[in-house]
């Protein structure tokens, strides 16, 4: 027996916004099933779009605000309310930060079982900005547009392959869009644009080129234009510093580096262990393992690997390091590699991660294999957009 929907595709339904859930949507009901609803903030009342049926929720765009919440503002953006790149350009920044709070909450306390973090309870868990001046636009060093035949470039929308022709992206530097534009002519269903912490804007080539010169701290890198390299300008020093913090690191000892890209972490660890210390970086990227050979020459103490992790651990499985540091996809580590990090570690775990729910499932792994989660700093790395970075520190139980 098949039940008559009543709601279709393209109706209008007027929605209470109960709160905020993980990837940029609001959760509302209609008639006993969730809704999740774009451009809406928790305490609204809106009237909504339905976009989506499945079998278990709707999806909604909010089109009209009937009853606006305190944290609304007008979004900066022209494009708000089509493109896919942001999801929160209609919250003040203070607001985007609880509202990301709030999500690193639910998806710990829902999926990891967490409910003590920082010695604090987990409901007193804060989301940071990533300096005191974050404005929420001309953050972002790398941007991927859709070309638009031979006259223009655009964004995807949500969840969606259409593409929104647009003259500016303002969460973007500089330049970016009028940088694609002059790339045009190459003919690219897609252009890809980086710009470097020493100036350098550039359009990737199809090679992945060209080359960019990175600077942090003290340490600079020469690494492709397409290889990965944390995307906010102010990101990859304060990331290093709250990972060096978290893995407390002496002269003299060991650490293993999981996922080590072009080697940002650690070349900084090396500094730590010193020349009678060990440092080993796995990465399956070529191409990131050769910008780190290029950049970490000068570290006697680093051993660069280029290995699937998986693979790696399963060769390597009785080795043991003082710390392990890891900074996995979004989709997270996974129960074959976070088995063997918790064999291998022996004192300190620190965990980087883009998804919190992915956070949340590694962290319930980890708690399966004797570690806690005892420090955990959240960074509003990606304003305007509902990602957020966490690092965590794990220790064994007591």
């Amino acid at each position: 027996m098949t039940t008559e929907l009543t709601v279709r595709i393209g109706d209008q339904v007027e929605l209470e916004i109960l709160r905020v859930a993980n990837g940029g949507f609001c959760i509302a009901r209609h008639e006993g099933k969730v809704v999740f609803v774009r451009h809406s903030l928790p305490g609204e009342l809106v009237r909504a779009e339905i976009t989506d049926i499945t079998a278990k929720f709707y999806r909604a765009d909010a089109i009209e605000v009937l009853q606006a919440s305190s944290d609304r503002v007008e979004a900066p953006c022209q494009y708000s309310m089509q493109c896919g790149g942001c999801d929160w350009q209609h919250a003040s920044l203070p607001a985007q930060l609880e509202l990301k709070s709030a999500v690193v909450r639910e998806q710990l306390g829902h999926l990891g079982k967490v409910v003590e973090v920082n010695s604090k309870p987990l409901d007193e868990f804060k989301v940071e900005p990533l300096s005191a001046s974050e404005s929420g636009l001309r953050w972002r060093t790398r941007n991927r547009y859709a070309s638009i035949g031979d006259f223009g470039v655009g964004m995807r929308m949500p969840r969606s392959h259409n593409v929104v022709e647009i003259d500016d992206c303002l969460i973007a530097v500089d330049g970016s869009v009028a940088l694609a534009e002059s790339a045009i002519h190459l003919g690219e269903p897609e252009i890809q644009t980086a710009q470097s912490s020493t100036g350098q804007h550039v359009v990737v080539d199809a090679r992945g080129g060209p080359w960019l010169d990175e600077r942090v701290g003290d340490r600079s890198w020469r690494i492709h234009a397409s290889s990965f390299w944390q995307v906010h300008k102010d990101a990859p020093a304060i990331f290093v510093d709250a990972v060096r913090k978290f893995a407390a690191l002496q002269p003299g000892q060991s650490v293993l580096d999981l996922y080590a890209g072009s080697g940002l972490f650690a070349a900084s660890l090396c500094a730590d262990v010193g020349e009678r210390g060990s440092v080993v970086a796995v990465e399956s990227s070529i191409d990131a393992v050769r910008d780190a050979r290029r950049s970490c020459s000068d570290l006697p103490q680093i051993d660069l690997v280029t290995s699937d992790v998986n693979k790696w651990l399963n060769a390597n499985k009785n080795e043991k390091f003082d710390v392990i540091v890891l900074d996995p996809p979004r989709a997270g580590a996974g129960a074959p590699v976070i088995e063997k990090v918790a064999e291998m570690a022996k004192y300190a775990i620190v965990y980087v991660a883009c998804d919190p729910s992915s956070l949340a499932r590694d962290t319930a792994l980890l708690a399966a294999q004797g570690w806690s989660l005892r420090k955990l700093r959240g960074f509003d790395a990606f304003p305007m957009t509902s990602h957020v970075e966490c690092v965590a520190a794990f220790t064994r139980s007591q």
